[in-house]
């Protein structure tokens, strides 16, 4: 039975260990899949009328909301034991019978979940990836993605397309960081979303850029140090900065000390938009210019040199876009970010240069990745 400190954990921090986690198959073998993927899909296309491929793409949001209702009701839990009719997961979860049957026979029929001709249902590989114990947080996205606010941004996307101008702001009257204050249990979901994404892009970083030529490295922005913890974990001369709001920083202690790293890590509560503590040899930000606008994501990278010698680095880790590529994760991460970010977009390495040049960097190496690239900026 675990402590009373112990149940405070999180789940999943609960489950960390100083293990290093599973590294992604090489580059290569991830585009391969993606280009196979896509030519699957391109083929099935084809064997079908155009009307009914682009019909499918229209009820997107029966997809998003679906999926949704399963990870927020925790139905692939339910079924790990073995299948259950409707009506019995009806009942577990407090919800209407007739509703439910005809919510798991569309997930079923989606390639969710699987169905008898009885009406009982079983996990299949799909809906085990909803599953609470999954590192990956996958589960958190659906629930966020399906969440009324975010659906809500999205139902203005007209005008955003007219204007430009992000949806979130202007339909909620505050910005998505403010509505997470606002909203902790969103908040701490969405926290959940993000970590798991980066335990899935924690070693492609660890391994695309040579942090053997680095003593010690502030990630600004890091969270509760969940891509820090594993920079450690898999380079043991490193010593860390962690830099967040107070309560994050407060949350990352119990991460760190589940990875076996907190003795070389310094705490450091403040704003990427106002001061980063100096003596670092690399400034490391996972994910955070995309948030923001050039104006906003020049003014971070200025703190950040302001920080630093001429020479220090300054270590992007995005998902590179290019303007007109189409086989990237990105563009529709960018969107995203467009509807409810602070204006905020993938970006290009040419973008990253121009930025980079407007805030005292000079473009240096870039690693590419099909989930996450690492872009240096040298201080000049």
């Amino acid at each position: 039975m675990p402590s009373p400190e112990q149940s405070l954990l999180p789940p999943e921090i609960e489950s960390l260990s100083p293990a290093p986690w599973p590294s992604a198959p090489p580059g290569f073998v991830i585009r391969a899949a993606i280009a196979l993927r896509r030519t699957l899909q391109a083929m099935a296309d084809a064997v079908v009328p155009a009307d009914v491929a682009i019909f499918e793409r229209s009820v997107g949001a029966v997809h998003t909301q679906i999926v949704g209702a399963a990870a927020r009701h925790r139905i692939a839990d339910l079924l790990v034991d073995g299948p259950l009719h409707t009506s019995e997961i009806a009942a577990r979860i407090g919800a209407d019978a007739d509703a439910t049957h005809r919510l798991m026979r569309g997930l079923a029929t989606s390639g969710c979940f699987t169905m008898d001709g009885e009406g009982r249902c079983a996990n299949n590989r799909l809906s085990s990836s909803l599953l609470s114990n999954r590192l990956s947080a996958v589960r958190d996205f659906a629930v966020y993605f399906a969440s009324q606010s975010n659906c809500d941004a999205w139902t203005d996307f007209p005008r955003t397309l007219a204007t430009g101008k992000g949806a979130f702001p202007r339909v909620h009257g505050m910005s998505v960081w403010q509505w997470f204050d606002e909203h902790p249990e969103e908040r701490e979901g969405f926290a959940r979303a993000m970590m798991g994404l980066t335990i899935n892009d924690a070693p492609a970083i660890a391994s695309l850029y040579p942090w053997k030529e680095v003593t010690r490295v502030c990630d600004v922005g890091g969270g509760r140090g969940t891509l820090l913890s594993e920079l450690l974990v898999r380079h043991p001369h490193l010593h860390g900065t962690l830099c967040d709001a107070p309560g994050v920083i407060r949350s990352a202690e119990q991460l760190l000390d589940r990875r076996g790293v907190r003795a070389r890590v310094d705490l450091v509560a403040g704003s990427f938009f106002d001061e980063v503590p100096a003596g670092a040899d690399v400034y490391l930000l996972k994910n955070v210019l995309h948030d923001w606008d050039d104006a906003q994501s020049t003014k971070i990278l200025g703190v950040c040199r302001r920080a630093m010698k001429p020479g220090g680095k300054v270590v992007l880790a995005e998902t590179l876009t290019g303007r007109n590529q189409t086989d990237s994760f990105g563009a529709l991460s960018d969107l995203q970010m467009m509807v409810v970010c602070d204006e905020g977009r993938e970006r290009s390495r040419e973008d990253f240069a121009r930025l980079f040049s407007q805030s005292g960097f000079a473009l240096g190496r870039v690693a590419e990745s099909p989930t996450v690239s690492v872009i240096e900026g040298v201080a000049v």
